[in-house]
């Protein structure tokens, strides 16, 4: 959360596929409300692969995903 005090928008690089489990998506998503609620910019550098997208499947995050979720953990619909 410290970096989300700051100015500059903050990207999560999870480059080479790290594993993670749910404790992880829920500070992601924790993270997220923080953002948002303060007019921060949160982004992942790379679209969810892996074991994380292994994990929000699991956790039904992607079958119930919104617009907004699809554009952040799988940058489906923008650019990001």
């Amino acid at each position: 959360m410290t970096a989300l005090s700051g100015t500059k928008p903050v990207v999560i690089d999870l480059a080479g596929e790290p594993e993670v489990d749910l404790s992880f998506i829920q500070l992601v998503e924790s993270a997220r409300l923080y953002a948002g609620a303060h007019g921060k910019a949160l982004t992942l550098a790379q679209p969810a692969s892996g074991s994380l997208l292994d994990v929000l499947e699991r956790a039904g995050f992607i079958e119930t995903a919104s617009h907004e979720d699809a554009l952040f953990w799988l940058h489906k619909g923008s650019v990001q």
